[in-house]
């Protein structure tokens, strides 16, 4: 009896049945293999440093080592309704700060506290181009993002602008780095042409409130050409007396912005 053959049939590749996966496609697959690659040789000839301490992360550590991030002075749970400064007492809704001065912004937050290795790894970013701090800066931010942005809906993320000078010495701008940073994790836009810096001031960092008020009074303003948006996020590093915030948002109010809030790296515990 003859026994009979069946024939397969040999389907054709269709690239239209991965066009939803296309992750299953060859090409993309090696391009995966070749970018993989890439980021070792590239780690191997410049490996990732920690962010805080410096030093080089052992394998599986990335941003900050382990040793750093059990020391971050992070913001505890008992903190300013308005501007995010650590309080001690629970029964407290506001800083004393607050409480006697009011503010040109409705409510700001930060996620670390500005010292110990927050703080220097704010000065190595600052004074010492140090800018592989700023992905982990933008995780810190991005925390407190996910908390706030449902209920704050900004528009866009503006950050605290240098004056043009004092970016051409240092040659970078730290709170564009940051804004750019949290924009591109959560999506929303960042507007570096909306506030501008008008006037070039010294360092603020050893004044007092009164003398910090008064060299920051009319130092930025809004473009005239530019699209007034609805409510925005101030991104800076750090928060300290809360002079730099009032000023541009005073500017912001003044142009038109009705909602102003703001997120920094870092903050002050004290009121000067």
């Amino acid at each position: 009896m003859q026994r009979r053959i069946r024939k397969h049939r040999i389907k054709p590749y269709r690239r239209e049945q991965y066009e939803g996966n296309r992750e299953k496609l060859p090409g993309r697959c090696v391009e995966k293999l070749f970018h993989a690659a890439g980021s070792m040789f590239i780690d191997a000839l410049f490996p990732p440093r920690c962010a805080v301490c410096g030093m080089i992360l052992p394998l599986k550590e990335k941003m900050i080592c382990r040793k750093c991030a059990a020391d971050l002075p992070y913001v505890g749970s008992t903190y300013c309704l308005k501007c995010g400064k650590p309080i001690d007492s629970t029964e407290r809704e506001y800083c004393s700060d607050c409480e006697t001065h009011p503010h040109r912004y409705e409510e700001g937050r930060a996620a670390l506290l500005y010292e110990k290795g927050a703080r220097r790894a704010i000065d190595r970013l600052k004074f010492y181009n140090r800018r592989e701090s700023v992905p982990f800066f933008g995780v810190c931010l991005n925390k407190l993002a996910a908390e706030y942005f449902p209920r704050w809906k900004p528009d866009c993320l503006v950050p605290v602008p240098m004056h043009p000078k004092k970016r051409a010495e240092r040659g970078f701008d730290q709170a564009a780095l940051l804004a750019e940073e949290l924009g591109r994790r959560t999506g929303v836009e960042v507007r570096e042409d909306l506030l501008v810096r008008q006037r070039y001031t010294g360092a603020s960092k050893k004044l007092g409130r009164a003398s910090r008020r008064k060299n920051l009074r009319g130092v930025f303003a809004v473009d005239d050409d530019a699209d007034i948006p609805f409510s925005v996020v101030l991104i800076d590093d750090i928060y300290t007396t809360g002079a730099t915030m009032d000023e541009a948002g005073y500017a912001l109010q003044k142009a038109g912005v009705r909602h102003v809030f703001f997120l920094t790296v870092c903050i002050g515990r004290g009121q000067t």
